[in-house]
């Protein structure tokens, strides 16, 4: 089943890029597409607080992974986690990343992250 919704900000509005999902019990695969690229991203199920961990390529191996340019990474993410907290939560989420992994919480963000 294909999920889509509008593109963030600053992606450009005629790109309309997409997230599907492959499930696969606890884990699976998050499908991005769009008119510039295609690439997928592994993910499994997370320990409470958070809801599910999405393996991110790094800042240096994004351009090559993802056919992606460096400057749209934090757009593209943004897009993803957004995607994902519409389609998998009942409510509000929200979603922190270090280098090579995005975890994705459901509730409000605290002030203090």
């Amino acid at each position: 089943m294909k999920q889509s919704a509008p593109p963030a900000d600053n992606l450009s509005a005629g790109n309309s890029p997409e997230v599907r999902y492959s499930d696969g019990g606890r884990g699976g695969t998050i499908h991005y597409d769009s008119f510039e690229a295609s690439f997928a991203l592994w993910y499994e199920l997370a320990m409470l607080p958070a809801v599910v961990d999405i393996g991110i390529s790094e800042s240096r191996y994004w351009e090559a992974r993802t056919r992606t340019p460096l400057s749209q990474r934090n757009s593209i993410l943004q897009f993803i986690s957004e995607q994902v907290i519409h389609d998998k939560l009942a409510g509000k989420g929200y979603a922190l990343s270090n280098a090579m992994v995005m975890t994705v919480y459901s509730g409000k963000k605290p002030d203090n992250v």
